[in-house]
Order: C-alpha cells, then structure tokens, then sequence
C-alpha cells in the first residue's frame, strides 16, 4: 500500500510495471491511499486501486445486499408465512434486532425461562427485521425435527458461515456429502476405547489442578476462591493434553502462567455474543472474498469488539497451525510408533487421515480447522460443566456432604467402569447438565415446506387449537434444550 503525492492518473502507476494503458481514465486524488494488486491472465499485470473508492464500493454493495435483504424477508413473512404469524409469542423488542438480543444477549437466562413458563412446546421468535422464527420444545415437535424428519431441518446457514468463518472448513461448517466425508475421518477418533485411554490424562491434569491452584491458598486457612478461572484454565489443560497432546497451562498460581491462546479461548464466545443481533449477515459476509481480504476489511471498521473478535481468531489460527506442523513432523519423523505412543484426538486424527482414500482426506488447514473446533467447543462446554456443577454444589450444601462421602469410600484413582459404578455422583452430573446445559439452543433452517407435529396442542393467536404447525422453507428453527430439559410434561410438577 502506498499513498498518492500529487493527483495523478492510474496509467502513470501502472507504466512502471507493464508499459500498459488503460482505455478507461479514473483519477486518484491526492492523499488518497492505494493498493496495488497483481491481476494474472490479463493484459495488464498491475493494478491500483483507490482505497477509499474501494471502500465506499464496498458499503455500497453491503446496502444493496441489506435491501435486497429486507424485501424477501418482507415478501416472505406476509407471502409465505401466515401460519407462523398465528404462533403466540413474545413481541419484538425493536424492528432491526426482534427478539434476537435478549435470546443471544449475556442475560438471556431469563428471557429463556419466561419462554419456557408463559408459552407451550413452540413460541414464535422474531428475529433481524421481524423475520418469524420457532423457539421449540415439544418432545414430538423435536423428535421430527432430530430424528424423523432430519433431513429436512439443516444446520442454519448463519451457524455454517460463522463457524468457516472463525475456524475453516470443518466438521461443524459443512453439511451433505462434504460434512459426511469429515465425520467419516473424525469419528474413530471418538470411539468409546479411545475416549476410555484418556482417562488417565485427566486424572493427572485434576492432581496437578489440586496442587497447583487449590492446596497453595489452603495453607493460610479458608478463603474464597475464583473457582471460575480456576476451572476455565484447567478444562483448557483437560482438552489441550486429550485433543492435541499439548500443555496449555501450568497450572500454578503464577500470573505468567496464563498464555494468549487460552486467553483468546475464553474470549471468543463473549465476543460472538456481543455481535450476536448482526449474525445473521454472516452468510452474507462470509462471500466477500478470501478469509484473509475479510480480516483486511475489518480492520478499517471502527469497533472494539470486531478488533478484539480479529486479534482472537488471528491468534487461535496461528497457535492450532503451529500444533498441528508439530504434530505432523513428529508423526513422519517417528511414523507408526508415534502415533501408538500418543492417544491424543489429533494423533488418532492423524492416523486415520493417514489410512484414508485420497479422495477423502483432509487437507492441511482442514487439520487446523477440526483442531481448532475440537479445542474450542470443549473446553467452552468443559468449563461451562464444571462451573455449573461447582457452583450447584456449593448452593446445596447437603448434596456436597453426601457426594463427598460417596467419594471418600473409594480409592483415589478409578478405572471408567468403577467411576460409572457411583451412583450419586452419576447423579449429580446428570441433574446439573439438565438444569443448566452448557448449549441452551441450537439452530436448524427448513429446507423445505413441511409440517411439524405436536404432542400437545397449543392455542394460535386467532383463539383455534392447533396439533400441527405448517412451517415455510427457510424458516429458521430454534431446538430450546434448556427448555426440553425443564418441561414439566416430561419431568413432573415436582422438578425444577
């Protein structure tokens, strides 16, 4: 990039590299800044190009997206959706965002239960500019959706694009043949055996966490303890030695101790959160060029949380890339014998990789992006678990005392089916992953116009009952786990 002097025209610049004209003359004025880009298979190899004109191309051609935008969502809301117009549901909290910032907003747990006890089985949400949206948790309802009819409820196309965009090509960005062909490769990985083998890794990870980070503020007597960091930093150390077989952390009290990936790991989801009511330009933005033009033009947009959102991504691509050259050089320099010696997820990855028809391995950034995936969505949901359970614990001093002494009348360290063997503790576990589901919703679109069947039927707006619900193609559907997890039709009157 360089910086116009004085006012000059395109062609001067590009003479010094081609001795070629442009037919066309558009003139750059002075102080204007320019970028120079190489063009192949063209009678001119060289390029300036103006960057605020480019700039304002470019939020020209976003505004005529957005419009086009509003006009289908228009035209399909008052075309092709009346059915969903009859769902009861809670009114949109602005014309731009609908319901979407309380839903995805850091508060939302309560904006969760309110749908959970005011509505039946499926809500109607409205999402950007008052598109109709389902919030469901009728048995029946998700049983369609998940198993019996899966095939017409994909992945939502925001969900797709924002994962590619964030990690590449991976097993959460892709769908059909290509989402097979990566489950396929992936899927060994996590057999039962393998997953069994990992056991002893955690144990050493949760003495190290006892010593480290625990016994260390004991020796002067009770105090409080920020469990949440604690814990943060000790589910990354759990899924970076079982995923990658790498030590992300010490686990010390040393302020040093935490690097910049495992911070970047833990920021991500809060800085996602934080744009959650533009997701749904996701798709859009995922077409504007390369991943590395993308990050381009989000450094000339002014804001904190787009900086902030760059700097995490460009830190965890370049730290995953890293683990996996390693990992990679380690497995062709000591071939078989290293990847028996290592039963981490990115070894036995690996190894299937290895033995995989051609036409169906993974491609280096396709390693990097499973890796990353893999590293994030656990420990986000590890920690979310145990920070959860912790605190559960804590609240209901009764049921500590009785999974401490549950605890205390075994050995120190359990093989997997002598640890399955605790009933309590299986309890404990279980009932807080039913209360508080590290994953509240996931999204799925309707490919197609079909119907969606109900267990109990609920009162439309217009005052008939209704026991099915006809859904238009591309509405976006919410599956409320959180909410399934605490409905009293499944559960009882008794349980929370």
């Amino acid at each position: 990039m360089t910086r116009c002097q004085n006012s000059c025209d395109p062609r001067e610049l590009i003479l010094a590299f081609s001795h070629r004209c442009w037919r066309r003359v558009h003139y750059i004025p002075r102080d204007h800044q320019v970028i120079w880009i190489y063009v192949q298979n063209v009678g001119m190899r060289w390029m300036a190009l103006d960057l605020q004109m480019l700039l304002l191309s470019i939020v020209q051609y976003g505004l005529v997206l957005w419009l086009s935008y509003v006009i289908w969502n228009t035209l399909r809301r008052f075309c092709g959706g009346p059915s969903l117009n009859n769902i009861p549901g809670p009114p949109p909290e602005s014309f731009l965002a609908g319901n979407l910032a309380r839903l995805h907003g850091p508060d939302s747990w309560d904006f969760h239960k309110t749908l959970e006890e005011d509505f039946n089985g499926v809500v109607k949400i409205h999402g950007l500019l008052r598109d109709l949206q389902l919030y469901v948790f009728d048995p029946t309802a998700l049983h369609s959706i998940l198993v019996k009819d899966q095939n017409l409820y994909e992945e939502s196309s925001i969900f797709l694009s924002l994962t590619g965009m964030l990690f590449g090509k991976g097993i959460l960005s892709t769908t059909g043949q290509e989402h097979r062909r990566h489950r396929k490769i992936l899927m060994p990985a996590f057999s039962t055996k393998n997953l069994r083998g990992m056991l002893p890794i955690l144990y050493e990870v949760a003495h190290r966490l006892r010593d480290g980070l625990i016994e260390p503020h004991l020796e002067t007597g009770p105090q409080e303890l920020d469990m949440y960091s604690i814990l943060s930093r000790t589910s990354l150390e759990f899924i970076g030695r079982a995923a990658v077989g790498y030590s992300f952390d010490p686990l010390t009290t040393s302020e040093d101790s935490i690097d910049q990936y495992a911070q970047s790991l833990k920021d991500l989801t809060p800085a996602i959160l934080k744009l959650a009511v533009f997701l749904p330009i996701a798709p859009l933005a995922s077409k504007i060029g390369s991943p590395s033009f993308r990050r381009f033009l989000l450094s000339l947009i002014p804001s904190k949380t787009l900086a902030g959102l760059r700097r995490i991504v460009t830190v965890m691509d370049r730290k995953t890339a890293a683990l996996v050259h390693v990992k990679s050089q380690q497995i062709r320099q000591h071939g078989a014998e290293a990847m028996e010696n290592s039963n981490d997820i990115m070894s036995l990855l690996l190894k299937s990789n290895r033995t995989a028809e051609a036409d169906m391995k993974f491609m280096d950034a396709e390693l990097v992006a499973q890796t990353s995936m893999i590293v994030h969505a656990g420990m986000d949901t590890t920690s979310s678990a145990l920070n959860r359970i912790i605190h559960t614990l804590a609240v209901h001093s009764d049921v500590q005392a009785k999974l401490r002494a549950e605890i205390m009348k075994t050995r120190e360290t359990l093989n997997h089916d002598e640890l399955m063997e605790l009933p309590y503790l299986d309890g404990v576990v279980r009932e807080t992953l039913r209360l508080y589901p590290p994953v509240t919703v996931m999204t799925r679109t309707v490919t197609q116009d079909c119907v969606l069947p109900l267990s109990t039927p609920i009162t439309g707006t217009d005052g008939r009952h209704l026991d099915t619900i006809a859904v238009p193609k591309g509405t976006d559907v919410y599956i409320a786990i959180a909410a399934a997890n605490h409905n009293k039709a499944i559960w009882g009157p008794g349980r929370p």
